[in-house]
């Protein structure tokens, strides 16, 4: 029998932990980027019903990873781009589009509807123009077509997924393991529509600052708002005064969750006048003051629509969003703000299918009532369906965000639903293995302007995450950074209904600072409604 010296029994031994540490190694990588067949690119088919704008070719661009682009056209209606890196990591991704859609834009920075950061970790990742050509805020396309309509309302869905898969399976040689949707705005409509009409077409949704009923945001929201600010020229708030506005409310209102730090937490315990601004006379510099028009039009925009008869029957604006009123609700007669273009757009959609015509105006809120009533759109655009029981039965995980500080999709109607959620669902405790909101402090309308407040996060992430260790997220860390993008703070954005609270002499720049606690003693005001059958 023949012995190790000690010298050879100790390289021996350290031979054995490079093999164990490898073969761990490589399973790890294995699971992150799974092995594939990679097919030829310049080879790829479009599948029936599609066709390619070009060869598919690889790309090799500034900031991004090796891709395959694949652009084209879906049933003549929907235009797409694909991107399908080299070094996959076995994920799907579809982007929602903003507004009404309209354009095909792969480029778009940052996490709203964008496609590029997926990329980047090695998402196979799809854009898509919503099906038909348009600005953003226009509807006219739809008046007479309503294949398209349905196309953009929630087919786009399945239509966009069903081509993706297949290049993928092309390229790849295998399907994607996990399958995600991520959307902001009209995308977090869709977001909303894929988990209660698509609950089997992704493993994960992430849906933010969601107009998922229309018929009440853009509707009854939109309608007030077009009312009020930007009409004759009396009823026209100048942009300029928004400064103003913003820093009495956050004096007034700051230091109500208990700190001064520029960060409102919940807006329903603000409470708060215009008339504590209104000029004392007409020698009063009018840049420092509100005029009684501006008082007035302000106390109706953040005290909630209401009917003739005095009641409120939607939400209004939350205090804190005057960081973001200037561009999307404050325009003026010869340039409205995108909120005003877009609201008429959808009031037009309305008007054109219940009386064949546009509106030039605004309508009373018992109008909009009536005109929501008789039209067919909000059964079919109305994310509204509160029992998620498919998608829990499927095992979809359906991550929702919002802006507490967001003017153009208030941000109590998806509270409401929440709320509703939970009672259809079986409890807070049911629901949130399968569905998750989070409400943003400071965030505005899906990241349009930086916050002023540690808000920056990436949706996702957090929702691949929840999807593929089975962890449902207690809370997200959220950054909030400088012009050079570097990181000024961060802090905990806790899974509704809880609250980050400070603890006792700890640095509140740092996330770790804070824990997510059951609020109390929050005044809620009674903003649920009916009204578009949303609320």
């Amino acid at each position: 029998m023949q012995f190790l010296r000690p010298k050879e029994c100790f390289y021996q031994i350290i031979l054995s932990f490079i093999l164990l540490y490898s073969i761990s190694s490589a399973s790890s990588y294995a699971e992150e980027r799974p092995d594939f067949y990679l097919g030829s690119c310049e080879d790829l088919k479009a599948p029936e019903g599609t066709h390619f704008d070009d060869i598919p070719s690889w790309e090799l661009r500034e900031g991004l990873p090796q891709f395959c682009r694949v652009r084209g056209q879906i049933e003549g209606r929907t235009r797409f781009e694909m991107r399908l890196p080299k070094d996959w990591n076995g994920r799907f991704v579809m982007a929602g589009c903003g507004g009404f859609c309209g354009v095909l834009n792969p480029d778009k920075s940052g996490h709203s509807n964008s496609i590029n950061e997926a990329l980047k970790k090695g998402y196979a990742a799809i854009s898509h123009d919503g099906g038909h050509t348009a600005q953003s805020w226009q509807t006219d396309w739809a008046y007479n077509d309503p294949e398209a309509l349905e196309i953009w309302a929630h087919k786009i869905l399945p239509l966009v997924t069903g081509v993706g898969s297949y290049l993928v399976e092309s390229l790849y040689g295998k399907p994607a393991r996990y399958k995600y949707f991520s959307g902001c705005s009209n995308g977090g409509r869709l977001g909303m529509m894929a988990a209660q009409k698509y609950p089997d077409l992704f493993d994960g949704i992430a849906a933010g600052g969601s107009i998922f009923s229309m018929s009440q945001i853009a509707g009854l929201w939109g309608n007030w708002m077009i009312g009020r600010t930007v009409g004759d020229s009396r009823k026209t708030f100048d942009r300029r005064k928004n400064p103003l506005i913003k820093s009495a409310v956050m004096q007034h209102c700051d230091a109500l969750d208990g700190r001064t730090d520029g960060v409102i937490s919940d807006p329903r315990q603000c409470q708060f006048s215009f008339s504590k601004l209104q000029c004392d006379d007409l020698s009063s510099d009018q840049n420092r003051c509100l005029t009684t028009d501006e008082v007035a039009m302000l106390d109706e925009l953040y005290g909630g629509v209401k009917n003739s008869k005095g009641a409120i029957v939607s939400p209004g604006l939350s205090f804190g969003s005057e960081h973001y009123t200037d561009i999307w609700l404050f325009g003026s007669q010869d340039k409205p703000a995108w909120g005003f273009a877009a609201s008429t757009g959808y009031r037009n959609l309305l008007t054109n299918e219940v009386y064949g015509r546009d509106e030039p105006v605004s309508r009373s809120t018992d109008g909009m009532l009536d005109l929501i009533e008789r039209s067919s759109l909000p059964a079919l655009t109305d994310a509204v369906q509160a029992d998620l029981s498919r998608g829990i039965k499927s095992d979809t995980k359906l991550f929702i965000y919002q802006g507490w500080s967001d003017p153009l999709i208030i941000p109590t109607p998806i509270v409401n639903y929440y709320e509703r959620a939970i009672i259809e669902n079986g409890g807070l405790k049911r629901l949130k293995d399968h569905a998750r909101l989070f409400m943003v402090p400071g965030l505005g309308h899906c990241w349009e302007r930086p916050a002023d407040s540690p808000a920056e996060f990436d949706p996702l992430e957090i929702v691949a995450q929840w999807v593929e260790s089975g962890d449902a997220p207690e809370s997200v860390n959220a950054t909030q950074l400088d012009s050079r993008q570097e990181v000024l703070r961060t802090r905990p954005i806790c899974s509704y209904p809880k609250v980050a609270v400070l603890l006792n002499e700890k640095d509140p720049d740092e996330a770790s600072s804070w824990q997510c606690t059951e609020q109390t003693n929050i005044s809620q005001q009674n903003l649920s409604t009916n009204a578009g059958k949303g609320e």
